[in-house]
């Protein structure tokens, strides 16, 4: 006897729920690799396989028998020469990384999603909007010179050998500041490490602040397996938001951290080599003041911020903000608190499990 397969037929209300989920998080940008969700979650949350999900997403939109849709397709005029299956074979091919759609020119999309049409790079850019595909400034990954991919390497086994499995991070609380900006240019920019860059939607403000009002807001976060610490705003005199050790040690360290440890709290504290975390500066009033509190602690690795969850993290909040142009404090920290508070402790608790992993393909890759 020959080997039966087994296929289980969705309901059609199976399938419009994965579609109109799709649509919704894609069209509010919260789909795709480096995103909130990914279709995967999608397809496991309605119990639909991989490729049956993909399937769904790639059969024509039929009419509903019951209802009149007015948006009908016409069926007048020349056909697509990249149709809907073909943006969707694009789609995947960008969500599962088999190439950066980002740096490849738009007539050699087609051929990496392995599509045998011969198309012009004009064609490719005018349907992949449909995808809402756009090009800008990419999220820049500095260039690592042999030196920094060796203090990778050898960071990540330091880090691994300490803390060799997953539950072994659990303690861990990874730290790091986020600032917002808005000026004349009448759309708010969310301004993160030297090595990300991020490009907010197109808004118009019908009238802009002048030069001189632009203005900034800076906060600082934790977070951990099972922990998410809430906002903390800080101020700064000047523009930039530089994080000064005396503004880290009274703004955050002894009215924040200290409340966790008064509390009796066990953690480990991750921070990066800002110079006013104090760096590796030795002596100075924030390793005084964590040596007096018994703060443990760890500064990540330059360059590194695959390594820790708290830049997944904060993406949420840039989300939120880039929404719409805003113009005052309040409803910047409003659409911030709304971005983090919207982040799950269940996608935390999952970045978490995936450091070991991280660290290791760090290390096969040679720090690249």
């Amino acid at each position: 006897m020959g080997v039966q397969h087994h296929f289980h037929h969705h309901s059609p209300t199976t399938k419009y729920k994965v579609q109109g989920t799709v649509d919704f998080l894609r069209d509010r940008g919260l789909l795709g690799q480096g995103r909130l969700f990914t279709k995967e979650q999608i397809f496991e949350h309605f119990n639909v396989s991989h490729s049956a999900g993909y399937r769904i997403l790639g059969t024509p939109r039929d009419l509903e028998p019951r209802t009149f849709h007015s948006d009908h397709p016409d069926p007048r005029g020349r056909k697509k020469k990249l149709d809907h299956q073909a943006l969707v074979q694009i789609e995947r091919c960008i969500d599962q990384g088999v190439f950066d759609g980002r740096t490849l020119p738009w007539e050699a999309i087609p051929r990496a999603a392995s599509l045998d049409v011969e198309v012009s790079g004009r064609t490719v850019q005018r349907a992949i909007r449909e995808l809402n595909f756009r090009r800008c400034v990419a999220c820049e990954n500095e260039y690592r010179s042999s030196r920094s991919k060796a203090a990778r390497v050898e960071h990540a086994r330091a880090m691994l050998e300490r803390y060799p499995q997953p539950n072994d991070w659990y303690r861990v609380r990874f730290s790091g500041e986020c600032h917002f900006a808005w000026g004349p240019e009448g759309r708010v920019s969310v301004l993160r490490r030297p090595w990300e860059r991020f490009c907010p939607d197109c808004m118009v403000e019908t009238e802009a602040p002048a030069e001189k009002d632009i203005r900034r807001l800076h906060c600082w976060a934790a977070a951990g397996h099972d922990f998410k610490s809430d906002l903390v705003w800080y101020d700064m005199p000047d523009s930039n938001g530089k994080l000064t050790m005396t503004a880290y040690r009274d703004q955050i360290l002894e009215p924040v951290v200290g409340s966790w440890l008064r509390a009796g709290h066990h953690f480990v504290l991750e921070e990066d080599c800002d110079s006013g975390h104090s760096g590796k500066k030795g002596n100075n009033i924030v390793t005084k003041w964590k040596q007096e509190n018994g703060l443990e602690s760890y500064f990540n690795c330059p360059l590194s911020p695959d390594f820790v969850p708290i830049e997944r993290a904060l993406q949420s909040p840039k989300q939120y903000v880039t929404k719409r142009p805003c113009w005052d404090d309040r409803t910047v920290k409003e659409l911030v608190e709304e971005g983090w508070a919207a982040l799950k402790q269940e996608s935390i608790n999952r970045w978490v499990d995936q450091i070991p992993r991280i660290l290791k393909d760090c290390i096969k890759m040679e720090g690249a």
